[in-house]
């Protein structure tokens, strides 16, 4: 049981900071192992805790009902002892799910995005690409256009935004096309996209209407090429005369 307390206690707050962190899209370029999950869960702890701390401080300072009330925790030690009360406990737990949200809702948005201008800043005076503010190729062509359709959607429910041609880079006219509806997330192994309207978009690709390409994800291991086409401006396909 003690360990398991523990574990509550000195693990779960920074793994919802993780959880949050990578449900609000700040993905990190590869998958955590076992080990490095476990370090980054400690060190994302730390401000969760500290704030956490701090709100139950206050609120045993504020609130005098017996069943309510808790003792005030300043040491790790006292923490350890102060959780073995349910009461305590629960508030913990529930005081650091919200502060991990806020902590995380705010990095999202702004602390990110500071330091990542922070680093461009170091960067460009040493002569190197800026960091992109995707982690991944993957995140940067297609979560983003799938941000473009959700948002879209919103407007706009019978339009859909990105419009697909995918082929292997050696047999590029036997192609499938569709309007994107899903993208596999990018920690996923086995990538993926749903398409709808397949056969619509094929006949007037092949018989109807040339369009222009916004541009393309090549996928060097696999050889598979996916390419965005501007599909609002479709141009209707010359026939040639016959004399």
């Amino acid at each position: 049981m003690a360990e398991f307390l523990t574990t509550l206690v000195f693990i779960l707050p920074g793994l919802m900071a993780y959880f949050w962190l990578q449900v609000f899209g700040l993905n990190p370029t590869v998958k955590h192992t076992a080990p490095e999950l476990s370090g980054i869960a400690a060190l994302l702890w730390l401000p969760v805790s500290f704030i956490s701390l701090l709100v139950l401080n206050t609120w045993s300072a504020f609130i005098k009902i017996e069943i309510l009330s808790v003792d005030q925790v300043w040491t790790v030690e006292s923490l350890n002892k102060a959780t073995s009360d349910i009461r305590y406990l629960v508030l913990f737990l529930l005081v650091s799910f919200l502060v991990s949200y806020f902590i995380c809702w705010l990095w999202s948005l702004w602390g990110h995005e500071i330091l990542r201008n922070r680093i461009n800043e170091v960067r460009k005076t040493r002569k190197i690409g800026p960091l992109s503010s995707s982690s991944s190729v993957w995140e940067e062509f297609f979560i983003k256009i799938n941000k473009e359709l959700e948002d879209n959607e919103e407007n706009d429910h019978d339009m859909k935004e990105a419009v697909l041609i995918v082929y292997k880079i050696d047999k590029p006219e036997e192609f499938i096309a569709g309007s994107m509806t899903k993208v596999s997330r990018p920690l996923e192994v086995d990538k993926g996209l749903v398409l709808e309207d397949i056969q619509q978009w094929i006949d007037s690709i092949n018989n109807d209407y040339d369009y222009d390409v916004k541009r393309a994800y090549v996928d060097i291991k696999s050889g598979m090429v996916i390419k965005e086409i501007n599909h609002k401006n479709p141009r209707a396909k010359t026939i040639p005369e016959h004399s």
